[in-house]
């Protein structure tokens, strides 16, 4: 008959007589088995009394030799270590069972993604926030180039402007004018209506384009700007220019 044994708390081996052991004695398991009892100490062969009881008959029916009805616990270690190491009883130590490749697969969770910054990167974002909360400054936002729209309006020929350019001259139709010759007044042209115009019909009709032009100008930049009153502004400069290109 076969038992099974326990050695001390979290080992355990099959115990087979030599004449039923129907394995290899010189396997990797009879090795580690024959280990473990030659090996252990008495106190971990002997803690459990109820397997001792069923060593007994065991050792009596591998023919280990006489043993005694009252014999002590150290007795029975004794014998059964020396009958392991004489083979008499050869000890197995049970291999893992394999794990079964037809269950079920395992669910993973699927882990939630992070966005993962070095540290470089995030010293690097606090830096401007640091810097302010240090100074007592408010941040600094980045200017937009609606807010220079009044100063580039308004800038004069040799102005700095606000992006560190020079403002230079922007042609007008009258600017490249060049001095007439007095001509006589053909038949049937209204004095008054010429005095009224003041320049030709092609020069008013480039003024009045530009004067259009000039228009939508101020509308795009009322919105970002100051609303209705940079509109009013604007539209009395456009006004004015559009005046002195007609000769007013």
């Amino acid at each position: 008959m076969a038992i099974d044994f326990k050695v001390g708390i979290h080992r355990s081996c099959t115990l087979y007589t030599r004449y039923e052991y129907r394995g290899n004695p010189l396997s990797d398991e009879a090795r580690e088995g024959h280990r473990l009892i030659t090996s252990a100490a008495a106190q971990e062969l002997a803690r459990d009394g109820r397997q001792l009881r069923r060593l007994l008959p065991f050792l009596r029916d591998a023919r280990v030799g006489a043993l005694p009805s009252g014999a002590t616990p150290e007795q029975l270690v004794r014998a059964l270590q020396a009958a392991v190491g004489r083979s008499e009883v050869i000890a197995v130590i049970s291999k893992p069972l394999a794990p079964n490749r037809s269950a079920a697969p395992i669910q993973q969770e699927i882990r939630p993604y992070y966005e993962t910054v070095t540290p470089s990167q995030l010293f690097g974002r606090t830096q401007p926030v640091v810097r302010a909360a240090r100074s007592l400054e408010r941040p600094r936002l980045p200017r937009l180039p609606a807010d220079d729209g009044l100063a580039i309006w308004f800038a004069r020929p040799g102005d700095v402007l606000p992006d560190g350019t020079i403002a230079t001259p922007v042609s007008t139709p009258l600017g490249d004018a060049q001095p007439f010759g007095y001509s006589e007044n053909a038949v049937g042209v209204d004095v008054t209506d010429l005095a009224a115009r003041g320049v030709s019909e092609a020069t008013e009709s480039a003024c009045f384009e530009q004067y259009e032009r000039d228009m939508e100008f101020c509308s795009a930049i009322a919105r970002p700007m100051s609303g209705s009153r940079g509109r009013a502004i604007c539209e009395k400069n456009v006004f004015d220019n559009y005046q002195q290109c007609r000769g007013y």
